[in-house]
């Protein structure tokens, strides 16, 4: 049991509905009335480690239905039991629910190599991560991350309905696309190869390291970004007005498509507010696009993972406007989609510096200009705070059964925690109406920073 003060009132989580009953027996608006109605319908979340049986679940999978996409947030991007929680539901939606593919806040490229993994042990899944998963996506590089491909590459081996491993992502363009594009057209159109190695001059890495090339691509000037984008649409062009083939064809395809997207996002004038106002929206659509065509073009379940400002239906951050990637994947998917927002009380998590040392209130992590941030528990107008008063630890909720009085609470907007990848502190809370964004609330009572890899 959690005992805590909201707004003046002792709040007994577990007692509460033994102590006043239903919800309708309190005020309305009450505290009380409030985590009564939480109580009645949150499930208790046995574990977050991914070891282990997976029976309290089925409060989830039920939760889930039929859903064919599975959005799940994360409240911070490097927090240890945000990905170990992820691995643990897509063994279940794996072994339960038939899903076959993981899907990460990651570039394409960087999918394209993991699932080369996952499914045919080609290349080490560290040395991609070193690779492709720095700059914006380096505290995606973990223990915890690493675990879960590892254990997709051993279900692999026993299995004959493989997993696969998708990037959904647009940030980093890597060496794999142009070889994939090029040696299609090598193969099906040399006559067009000298005039898609024009398009692509200049436009591979000129870095083994993603973080190194994108800020590289970043700092060139605005026109010759807007050239590089036009180039890369037209090659994705020229090979659309190719006849059809096979699924040779439509992979060439997407590859392409990835390249454009990348230089595309490239494009846009983020020396301005606009400007990175606009490469977000491209960049959240483009990422709904990309599940979009992998669940069309496969057939497969997808588990998709991500910021819970990625996920949610609705705005949570004034970056994410008009809709975030959950909100264009609810228009084109409709109920086939369902999505998970995760939150938690109190614990560590890790964020990047540019330059200097870590700031007061933090220490250093496992790598350079890497930090171990901590926050304590909720203050009392954080929707982290309330949810804590629920009679479980750590829970899962869902927003759309909820109780009028907990429906209530749910669609106001009040401050919350969304921590990507830098220092947070209390006057950079967004402000979430969780009933409005999420179909699902996992909440964690505390939790631990996730152990970077070197």
């Amino acid at each position: 049991m959690h005992t805590k003060t909201w707004g003046g009132a002792l709040v007994l989580g577990l007692a509460l509905t033994t102590a006043i009953g239903p919800a309708a027996t309190a005020d309305a608006d009450s505290p009380a009335a409030v985590v009564a109605a939480l109580n009645a319908v949150a499930k208790p979340l046995a574990s977050t480690s991914p070891q282990g049986g997976l029976r309290d679940l089925d409060a989830f999978g039920a939760m889930v239905a039929g859903a064919k996409v599975v959005g799940v947030g994360e409240a911070t991007h490097s927090t240890a039991e945000f990905y170990t929680l992820n691995h643990r539901l897509f063994r279940y939606l794996v072994t339960e629910k038939g899903f076959t593919t993981f899907a990460r806040e990651l570039s394409w490229s960087t999918g394209v190599r993991l699932n080369d993994y996952v499914l045919h042990a080609k290349g080490d899944p560290r040395q991609i991560l070193h690779d492709e998963v720095t700059g914006p996506y380096a505290l995606f590089n973990n223990r915890e991350f690493l675990g879960l491909i590892t254990w997709m590459r051993s279900y692999n081996t026993t299995h004959q309905a493989k997993v696969q491993f998708m990037g959904a992502d647009l940030l980093y363009p890597g060496d794999v696309l142009f070889d994939k594009v090029l040696g299609y057209v090598a193969e099906h159109h040399p006559d067009l190869t000298p005039e898609f190695t024009k398009l692509y001059e200049g436009l591979r890495p000129t870095t083994p390291n993603a973080g190194q090339y994108m800020g590289i691509a970043l700092s060139q000037p605005l026109e010759t970004r807007k050239d590089n984008a036009r180039r890369a649409t037209e090659a994705l062009k020229l090979l659309q007005q190719q006849k059809p083939g096979g699924d040779d064809y439509q992979w060439a395809v997407q590859h392409a498509r990835a390249l454009s997207q990348t230089f595309t996002d490239f494009a846009f004038d983020q020396a301005t507010a606009e400007g990175r106002r606009q490469a977000q929206e491209y960049r959240d659509t483009t990422l709904a696009d990309n599940v979009v065509w992998w669940n069309k073009t496969t057939g497969h379940k997808i588990q998709m993972s991500g910021l819970n400002a990625h996920i949610s239906y609705t705005p949570i951050d004034t970056m994410f406007v008009p809709a975030p990637m959950g909100g264009v994947l609810r228009e084109r998917l409709g109920n086939r989609f369902v999505t998970v927002g995760t939150s938690f009380d109190q614990g560590g998590y890790n964020f990047t510096l540019d330059k200097g040392e870590c700031p007061a209130g933090s220490t250093p992590a496992e790598r350079p200009l890497t930090c171990k941030g901590s926050v304590t528990a909720a203050d009392s107008d954080y929707n982290e705070y309330v949810l804590d008063q629920v009679r479980y630890r750590d829970f899962i909720l869902d927003t759309r059964a909820a109780p009028q009085a907990a429906r209530t609470w749910l669609a106001e907007p009040r401050p919350t925690r969304l921590i990507g990848g830098g220092f947070w502190s209390p006057d950079q809370a967004t402000k979430a109406a969780l009933g409005q964004s999420f179909d699902i609330l996992i909440h964690l009572h505390k939790v631990k920073a996730a152990a970077l890899l070197p």
